[in-house]
């Protein structure tokens, strides 16, 4: 993913009319994913980005079934290891974005073939025109095309000599019909062939694409657009669901507003006179440290364990920071749940609760008693293992040691008993494992992800998280 600025820059090619206001309401980001809410213009939209992603092989035609919902799958389950949540359209459209943006992708029709197809309109040279095809390369990939009006024979030469080219294991796809082939092959330098012919007004338009295997993503694309007529522009509707969650994200993004937490309060750290402390956990072998980001968004001057750090990045949104320390070459990693945890499942605090006072590292345990946190929010786990101040920026963890949240805040216990009448017991709060991810992606980091799902004894849990448990220090 492409720099913010250059997400923002690249959003106002498709979203330069006004949109009508909408609330913040960005927990609806990480809800379930629903094709229904989508325009058919939408819809043909994330068709295109997708095939550009190299996950869909299907017209570009607005009709969101098994084909189209597979592919969306298959890319929110490659990038991010989850299943499809709303903000996964919103970075598939930054992608065709960057794309739109760079060469002026976008779709062509042609008086002359009767069809309509993607075009490069800023990044794209003639070739020598042979006898029946003129021939254009796309600038900065292997993609090349080769455009015709055939007769019968000539269209049937060109079949046959795809056909002929093919070189791969199995047989190559090809369609025959009265008005209408296709042919396909793979030849044996790597690189593919695709031809296809319709038959308009008695002349056989024919399209011819080529690239090699790395460009084979683009070539699908391209040829899953030919159509014939004329074709909309790719476009996503104006005030509809898709440019709501656009710009939604974009705002996630780049907000610099403080987060609400209404009656839930950070846990706090120590009182900052000169020093304030929390809890991280290593998330790369290079050194990388997550935590919130009111751990440590007061600071000059970082520590982890008492070696200096530097901060990477920070979200006071989803209130998470990422820092740098120095680290052992062999340093325990922290491996995060590639699925979400379930209601009621057991889970493990790891922490430095007020300042290391309590002897240093603390393990506490207890289960997820809701999938979401205050008013609804989606970016949050409700957990009733006990929280204490300091244990801000530290691990939750599943029973299999892998990490489905960042402990982040506990209710304030009076304002609540004040409001209601009643001592809340237990109550405390984690950002959910996905955001988590999210961010460190975000931020260039990988997160390492596993789905072994074995459980594992309670000790084991708390030796294994405190390998990757850190302290941290705020001056």
């Amino acid at each position: 993913m492409k720099l913010l600025l250059s997400l923002l820059l690249s959003a106002t090619v498709f979203l330069a009319t006004p949109q009508k206001s909408f609330a913040q309401n960005y927990a609806a980001l990480f809800e379930q994913f629903q094709p229904s809410a989508l325009t058919r213009e939408d819809k043909r939209f994330l068709q295109a980005a997708l095939a550009f992603e190299g996950h869909y092989k299907g017209l570009f035609d607005g009709d969101w079934g098994k084909l189209s919902q597979t592919a969306m799958e298959s890319y929110s389950a490659r990038t991010f290891q989850t299943g499809v949540e709303p903000w996964h359209m919103a970075l598939l459209a930054f992608s065709l974005f960057d794309e739109t943006k760079e060469n002026g992708w976008d779709m062509y029709h042609s008086d002359w073939l009767g069809m309509t197809y993607l075009w490069p309109k800023d990044a794209f040279r003639k070739d020598r025109s042979t006898k029946n095809f003129i021939n254009f390369r796309h600038i900065g990939s292997s993609l090349s095309y080769s455009v015709g009006v055939l007769d019968f024979k000539a269209a049937q030469n060109v079949h046959d000599f795809t056909q002929r080219r093919h070189a791969g294991s199995g047989e190559a796809y090809s369609v025959r019909k009265p008005n209408f082939a296709i042919s396909t092959a793979q030849i044996s330098d790597g690189s593919y062939l695709y031809t296809r012919s319709n038959l308009i007004k008695n002349r056989w338009s024919t399209v011819m694409l080529s690239a090699n295997r790395r460009d084979k993503a683009l070539l699908d694309a391209v040829s899953s657009s030919i159509s014939t007529g004329y074709a909309n522009p790719l476009g996503m509707t104006e005030n509809g669901h898709l440019a709501t969650v656009v710009l939604q994200t974009i705002e996630v993004l780049s907000t610099k507003d403080e987060p609400q937490l209404n009656a839930a309060q950070p846990a706090p750290s120590p009182p900052k006179t000169t020093t304030s402390s929390g809890t991280g956990f290593v998330v790369s072998a290079q050194g990388h440290i997550l935590t919130n980001d009111h751990v440590v968004d007061s600071c000059s001057r970082y520590t982890v364990d008492g070696k200096q750090a530097e901060r990477i990045a920070g979200s006071p949104e989803f209130d998470l920071a990422l820092l740098k320390a120095p680290i052992k070459k062999d340093a325990a990693v922290a491996v995060f749940s590639a699925a979400p945890p379930r209601l009621n499942s057991d889970v493990t605090v790891v922490g430095y609760p007020y300042g290391g006072a309590l002897s240093g590292l603390n393990v506490t345990r207890g289960s997820v008693s809701s999938l979401k946190g205050l008013g609804g929010d989606a970016t949050r786990l409700q957990i009733t293992a006990p929280v204490q101040q300091g244990n801000s920026g530290g691990p939750l963890v599943a029973a299999d040691g892998e990490i489905v949240g960042v402990i982040v805040s506990k209710l304030d216990v009076l304002k609540f008993a004040d409001a209601i009448g009643d001592v809340p017991q237990n109550v405390n709060f984690a950002v959910r494992g996905e955001i988590a991810k999210l961010f460190l992606s975000q931020n260039g980091i990988t997160p390492a992800l596993s789905l072994d799902d074995i459980a594992l004894d309670p000790t084991e849990i708390a030796e294994r998280t405190a390998a990757f448990t850190v302290f941290i220090e705020c001056h």
